[in-house]
């Protein structure tokens, strides 16, 4: 399977829309965070179940060891993805950049239409807001994303 075609634009501003929803509101550097936790089959299924509870992502990543050696590479790999989204939601008048944030000015709802994947990830967004809620430094050391 060709993974360009599999995490595309489209399913890129289903993942922003979707945690968005949840937070109303987020720093441009978590902002970047979304798809690379969304894009792992795995990850997507456990956060997606509404029966995982997430008590922190230091816990997530101790359990869930598997879903984060290559986390670095997919954050790498969905910057422009990430970029080309957040400029689509903003253009279309869902989001409004202030002050080094993203702030959701429009309902941003899923639609049958959409798909089952893009299901996935409106299952999992309300965790990864959750995850979202530490502070930036914090996300970016115990994800080891390297900058």
């Amino acid at each position: 399977m060709n993974l360009s075609y599999y995490n595309n634009f489209g399913i890129g501003v289903i993942a922003l829309g979707a945690v968005l929803s949840h937070s109303k509101e987020l720093p441009i550097p978590k902002l970047f965070l979304i798809f690379p936790l969304l894009s792992h089959k795995e990850l997507l299924q456990y956060l997606g179940n509404k029966n995982t509870k997430i008590r922190s992502l230091e816990k997530l990543i101790v359990d869930k060891t598997s879903c984060f050696s290559n986390f670095n590479n997919r954050y790498t790999d969905s910057l422009i993805l990430t970029i080309n989204a957040l400029q689509y939601l903003h253009d279309m008048g869902y989001v409004n950049l202030i002050d080094g944030g993203v702030s959701l000015i429009k309902p941003f709802e899923y639609d049958e239409k959409m798909g089952v994947r893009a299901q996935q990830f409106f299952n999992a967004s309300a965790r990864v807001a959750f995850i979202l809620k530490e502070r930036s430094d914090n996300l970016y050391l115990n994800l080891r994303v390297e900058l």
